[in-house]
């Protein structure tokens, strides 16, 4: 979004702030919105679950609105974003995974709790406002701004969000992260494996090898990070092996080279899915880590542009010292890695207690009590913020 497209979309915005304010706010009104995908997933899926068990007689709406970048979308998703600043007047919690332009653009009403619990586990890269390259303008103006109260995976967590979301840290809560409460549940890992196998019946009885890199860049300018060559590693596996790629949900798959998996998943699949079935993860610096390193399996951390990354964007974690798995620059590195069994699996259970703190599978119910007052909680339930916290 440049200046001017901004300046014009908080314009509009502002005026239907001004015209939906004079609706009342409805209590029994609770909204889950995002600007990354087109479908419930990760943590809003897992709180829209836990609100829908603990919470049934509240109202829960749903905006799943991906930004667009060619001109049609861009009128498109202004329209999206007044349905958003209508609900944003009208309801009694309204919680991001995402910045939402809605949120940004000017103060909410007291009566209104804006809760960011960002789409990633952990603080392993560097994000949102806190990158090391400044973002650029206009975002470095309007972005993450008016939050009431940020949802952290653990104690560690808690600075790098307040930064990365201009959020004082005393507003920064760590309830753990909802999407990791998936890998305490055995019936819905056992759903998960089904669904995954049903799928692509050509993983059922083979070692899987799941590649799942990250993007580099932000915004129009995304792009795919380093390469690995796939045919070569397909290769060196034996029969009893299948290669998979899962690209990141806001990358255009077409920008990662699909020649040599056995297998390339829907890039807007929950991955969480697919890592129950996955023997070895291969990312670089996705924080998938942080979830794989639940089951106690294996991880090859492709990180042959490590230093450049340091700088752009930067990260929370000395990937040196303090980072699990098996950290290789390039394909060959794979494949040596895989072929002699050499795995790093130490450390996994100092890393996840750092990353994700006391949270072992009750984050969304967490959430729950924290914002709605729990199973049954009456109308005033929930939680309450001290008064300079708000911003009308």
């Amino acid at each position: 979004m440049n200046r001017l497209e901004y300046l014009l979309a908080s314009a509009v915005l502002r005026l239907a702030r001004v015209f939906f304010s004079r609706l009342r706010v409805r209590r029994d009104r609770v909204v889950l919105a995002t600007a990354r995908v087109a479908a419930l997933d990760g943590n809003l899926l897992h709180l829209h679950q836990a609100i829908r068990r603990l919470r049934p007689d509240l109202e829960i709406v749903l905006l799943l609105e991906p930004y667009s970048y060619g001109l049609a979308g861009k009128v498109t998703y202004l329209f999206r974003l007044l349905r958003g600043m209508y609900y944003l007047q009208t309801a009694r919690l309204f919680v991001v995974d995402n910045a939402y332009l809605s949120v940004h653009v000017a103060p909410h009403r007291r009566e209104t709790t804006v809760v960011q619990v960002w789409h990633a586990t952990g603080a392993l890269k560097r994000f949102g406002l806190d990158t090391l390259q400044p973002v650029a303008e206009p975002e470095r103006t309007f972005l993450h701004r008016y939050y009431d109260a940020v949802v952290a995976s653990g104690e560690r967590c808690r600075a790098p969000y307040a930064a990365a979301f201009r959020t004082p840290v005393e507003r920064v809560v760590a309830l753990g992260s909802p999407r990791t409460d998936f890998f305490f549940d055995e019936d819905a890992m056992a759903a998960a494996r089904e669904r995954v196998l049903t799928a692509y019946p050509a993983l059922a009885g083979k070692r899987v090898v799941l590649h799942a890199p990250t993007f580099r860049g932000r915004g129009i300018a995304k792009r795919a990070g380093m390469e690995l060559d796939a045919v070569a590693l397909r290769a060196a596996l034996d029969e009893s092996t299948v290669l998979v790629l899962k690209t990141h949900p806001n990358l255009d798959p077409a920008a990662t080279a699909t020649a040599g998996y056995d297998v390339v998943a829907d890039h807007t699949a929950e991955i969480n899915d697919l890592l129950v079935v996955t023997d070895i993860l291969i990312t670089d610096y996705s924080s998938s880590v942080i979830e794989f390193a639940l089951l106690h399996r294996p991880i090859v951390l492709m990180v042959g542009d490590l230093a450049e990354y340091e700088v752009d964007p930067g990260l929370y974690v000395d990937f040196r010292t303090e980072m699990i798995g098996t950290q290789v620059t390039d394909t060959d590195g794979v494949i040596d890695a895989i072929r002699a069994g050499r795995f790093d699996l130490s450390g996994y259970d100092a890393f996840i207690e750092r990353e994700l703190g006391g949270s072992h599978g009750d984050a969304s119910d967490r959430f729950v009590e924290q914002f709605l007052g729990g199973r049954g909680g009456g109308p005033g339930a929930g939680v309450t913020l001290p008064r300079d916290v708000r911003h009308e």
